[in-house]
């Protein structure tokens, strides 16, 4: 397979403008559910269990749909297609007076399925078109993308928000999934996305799984990853839902200070994916796994640490590190699941991999508020940040049984 010069940067673009009107969704289906719906705060965070335990529930059976399908541009434009119209009901449900708490948990349900379905069809898209060579930059690339998008989205969303309300905000993700769905959709993408032939015979959905696990089975590394890839997101959501109220009420930060340790974030991600590529043909693909996961989770550490004082810069550090680390981490790990895996089950192993990752997501979240009530906030991020490291430390205890020469690096 040929690296395609046409077909990453249509990608590139898809996931930066895709990710950016996600996050004006993910402001304003909360907003309305609390201030115009009077949602509690269990109802709210109803809305968030909904789009990841649902993603985490179909990944495995979104990993055999991409595996099965003949064009993977096509089902990745439908998918746009579908959030477009998914989206656009409700600013349409508000403009009739009809919209419903019911309704705003569909819209979070549906669009986590399909936001899954969307992140296992990306990276094997690019398995096809991309040459194993090209794969870490192809992949730094798209992450990049989507660092943008994250930077660009919550700015973008706010002000929408506060503008013009949030049912009418959501119309700017509709029209993100439509740019997305072009983008896909030009002609000269076409004959690269589809280059690739699918085979003709299909075994059941049940025997299909059976041979993704196989293939974790086969290679401990990717399902060693897997479980480092869920406690780092089971910690991280812990952590996430108190790092909020810990910045603000333990180190006793301002909100321009706790910006600023978000943007050292993504400084330091988008540093990531400049550098990325170089760090890992220095280091050695194999050998970055097993580095840079536990030194990501390590800097998890540092939160707590802040209640010690120099909350700042400790803080500043934590994004720094955290920021960089995970990133390389990310692009490393996605590559090496593409490098390890069958082309015909890389769908497969990404579905049953991603769903270990998204179902700890919202039960980390809900647990922090919990276990901060029993052992204190410090506490509860100490426990949090030591899961996710211990996690992370599976990854080093076992090696790739079969590793192609384009994993171990220069």
């Amino acid at each position: 397979m040929a690296l395609s010069r046409r077909a990453v940067p249509a990608l590139m673009f898809s996931q930066g403008v895709s990710v950016a009107g996600t996050q004006v969704t993910a402001l304003a289906l909360p907003t309305l559910a609390i201030l115009l719906l009077d949602a509690g705060p269990l109802a709210a965070s109803l809305l968030f269990a909904l789009e990841y335990g649902v993603q985490g529930l179909t990944g495995p059976f979104a990993g055999v749909l991409v595996d099965r399908v003949a064009s993977r541009r096509r089902l990745l434009v439908t998918v746009d297609l579908v959030q477009l119209l998914l989206v656009a009901t409700v600013p349409l449900a508000h403009a009739a007076g009809a919209l419903t708490l019911v309704h705003l948990y569909g819209v979070a349900a549906v669009s986590g399925a399909l936001g899954g379905l969307s992140a296992i069809a990306v990276p094997t898209a690019v398995s096809d078109f991309v040459a194993k060579d090209g794969l870490v930059a192809a992949n730094a690339k798209l992450a990049g993308a989507r660092s943008v998008g994250q930077i660009a989205g919550p700015g973008l969303a706010a002000a929408l928000v506060q503008a013009v309300g949030a049912a009418t905000a959501m119309v700017a993700d509709a029209v993100s999934y439509g740019l997305s769905a072009v983008a896909l959709s030009l002609p000269r993408l076409q004959r690269d996305a589809e280059a690739t032939t699918r085979p003709t015979a299909r075994p059941g959905v049940v025997e299909s799984l059976r041979e993704g696990l196989g293939v974790l089975r086969d290679q401990p590394v990717l399902a060693r990853l897997a479980v480092a890839a869920a406690a780092l997101n089971f910690g991280g959501a812990g952590l996430g839902g108190l790092y909020a109220y810990f910045a603000y009420q333990v180190a006793d930060l301002g909100p321009g200070e706790v910006g600023v340790t978000t943007a050292a974030f993504s400084v330091a991600a988008v540093t990531a994916v400049l550098t990325g590529k170089k760090v890992i043909a220095r280091v050695g693909l194999t050998r970055v796994i097993p580095v840079f996961g536990p030194l990501a989770a390590a800097a998890l550490f540092l939160i707590p640490a802040a209640s010690l004082g120099f909350a700042l810069p400790v803080l500043i550090a934590y994004q720094l590190v955290f920021g960089f680390c995970a990133t390389v981490w990310a692009v490393s790990s996605v590559t090496l699941q593409q490098l390890l895996s069958p082309p015909d089950q890389l769908g497969r192993v990404l579905g049953l991999s991603r769903s270990m990752g998204q179902l700890v997501i919202p039960v980390g979240a809900l647990l922090g508020g919990a276990l901060a009530g029993a052992v204190g906030t410090a506490g509860a991020l100490t426990v949090f940040a030591s899961i996710a490291l211990a996690g992370t430390l599976v990854a080093v205890t076992t090696s790739p049984r079969t590793v192609p020469p384009e994993a171990i690096g220069t």
